[in-house]
């Protein structure tokens, strides 16, 4: 995603009509450049386009999630091998979009898992 050449409109409309399409470094990289943009004191017009309750928000809860999972005991086990993001061996992947490794697992530093497996 070249977002040195965009404007922040441009940002914007990716961010809330293109989202399935954004990678996970890709959201780390918009999560930086928001921060960015907003600290170089933009026009207002352009503020609002990403806060308050804005795009700047959706950002920062995605990045919190990709940030918590890659610091997760789950990267580390090998249940987790060969498997999608947020899903393993003992916790796989349903129609039930809440199925999978449960939030008490992936999403916090000092969790435990009875199932772990070192790798």
């Amino acid at each position: 995603m070249d977002l040195k050449n965009m404007t922040a409109k441009e940002v914007n409309e990716r961010i809330r009509h293109h989202a399935g399409s954004i990678s996970d470094d890709e959201w780390l990289e918009l999560n930086t450049w928001i921060d960015e943009f907003l600290k170089s004191n933009p026009p207002l017009e352009e503020k609002k386009l990403f806060g308050p309750l804005g795009s700047a928000e959706i950002v920062t809860m995605i990045c919190d999630g990709i940030i918590r999972w890659r610091n997760s005991i789950c990267i580390k086990c090998k249940n987790q091998q060969n498997h999608d993001n947020y899903h393993c061996s003992i916790y796989p992947r349903t129609e039930n979009p809440s199925s999978g490794i449960p939030n008490e697992i992936w999403a916090h530093e000092d969790a435990d898992c009875f199932y772990y497996e070192k790798l």
